[in-house]
């Protein structure tokens, strides 16, 4: 007799690994018989024959178990802390629903981003609310930015999800004016402000050019070396040519020997024309040229061997 929802009551409640086997056989044949047999495990009341089923559909979603799946969501949620704890089966499903990708199940990404379970105060849910802002960006993607702002500063000092999901998908959607007007409401951490920025390199570069001039400014008043780190690292790295006039005036603040060491040796290692001639320019009128000389040394390239060969030269003179 095939299994449907008549068999659920009658399914094994010790023994669900007879059922769950059959899962593997199932997988790989009838799309049918694999719905029918997934549904009633979803429906049998025990923890591991439900995960199995819903392992077995994220390999292989089936529109077929979407109201079976609909009704799992429902039943673990009220009490998710208990029936759902880690909310692993929760995120399973709003997977298996978003590969299905049936708009009306936007319902269960709203409430997927709303949930918040703790277990000895740790936030045991942050996984779930980030696979709801996936699935709504797939399936409500006008209302996407109103969801995705609220979890901005969804994050820990032990994370930074799902606050970097929700910055990705506002960059991807070409929201950038929400993460412009966060990176400016206020002081931040700066490992936070370095994700952020990162993911507004895909706005016009004239707001780019105009973010990083007032925070460099902001920093430099307040001496702050971890914005500083930040910055210029990101600058670096995502070759943003138009702000490394920043980077010049970074050198010419107050700055630990140690910062300045570090920003020379970044310089350096990158070795682009455009940021040699910054060290080149704070090696004859900056404070502390023998860093830039080191830091010059540490990867003797051609050019900058040319640079040391100059200063070499000036030094003589004098």
């Amino acid at each position: 007799m095939p299994f449907g929802r008549d068999m659920i009551g009658r399914m094994p409640k010790k023994r669900p690994s007879i059922e769950v086997s059959r899962l593997a056989v199932l997988a790989a044949g009838d799309e049918d018989a694999l719905a029918e047999h997934a549904i009633a495990l979803l429906g049998s009341g025990q923890r591991l024959a439900r995960e199995a089923a819903l392992g077995a559909l994220i390999e292989r979603p089936l529109a077929a178990a979407r109201d079976a799946l609909r009704a799992l969501y429902f039943e673990l949620d009220p009490d998710g802390a208990k029936r759902d704890q880690g909310t692993s089966m929760r995120v399973a499903i709003v997977r298996v629903l978003t590969a299905i990708g049936d708009v009306r199940d936007a319902d269960i990404g709203v409430r997927s981003i709303d949930c918040y379970e703790q277990i000895f105060g740790d936030d045991v849910s942050w996984t779930l609310r980030v696979h709801g802002l996936r699935m709504l960006a797939d399936m409500t993607p006008d209302l996407l930015p109103y969801y995705a702002i609220e979890h901005l500063d969804d994050q820990s000092p032990y994370r930074t999800e799902p606050a970097s999901t929700a910055f990705a998908l506002l960059a991807a959607t070409g929201n950038y004016v929400p993460i412009y007007q966060w990176l400016l409401a206020g002081d931040r951490d700066p490992q936070v402000v370095a994700n952020a920025f990162e993911v507004l390199a895909g706005a016009p570069r004239e707001i780019v050019r105009r973010y990083v001039g007032r925070v460099i400014d902001v920093a430099i008043r307040k001496q702050d070396e971890a914005m500083y780190t930040v910055l210029v690292e990101s600058i670096v790295e995502r070759e943003f040519e138009e702000q490394y006039g920043a980077i010049a005036r970074v050198l010419d603040s107050k700055l630990s020997d140690e910062l300045y060491n570090y920003i020379a040796l970044l310089l350096a290692g990158a070795n682009r024309r455009p940021l040699l001639a910054i060290l080149e320019q704070h090696l004859h009128v900056g404070r502390r040229p023998q860093i830039i000389v080191a830091a010059l040394r540490v990867r003797p390239t051609p050019e900058a061997e040319a640079i040391l060969r100059r200063w070499d030269a000036a030094d003589a003179e004098d």
